[in-house]
């Protein structure tokens, strides 16, 4: 399945995308593994502190910290 993964900052309700990356992943945890990978090796300007994860249909499936944490 085709994801797209933002990167972003989240400051009093504003949002400022730092990089936004599509790949190819079997599942949304797959897809997750994969950001928490790339948050450690992509060059942003920033640190981002939240990412959002969505389908090639543009739903939101995953938002949250971009650290890669998976909701239990």
């Amino acid at each position: 399945m085709n994801f797209v993964i933002e990167f972003y900052r989240s400051r009093d309700a504003e949002e400022a995308t730092l990089d936004k990356v599509s790949l190819e992943a079997p599942t949304l945890r797959a897809a997750l593994q994969a950001a928490a990978a790339l948050f450690h090796t992509l060059a942003m300007p920033q640190i981002p502190d939240r990412l959002r994860i969505s389908d090639e249909h543009g739903s939101e499936l995953y938002a949250g910290p971009a650290d890669g944490a998976y909701p239990s």
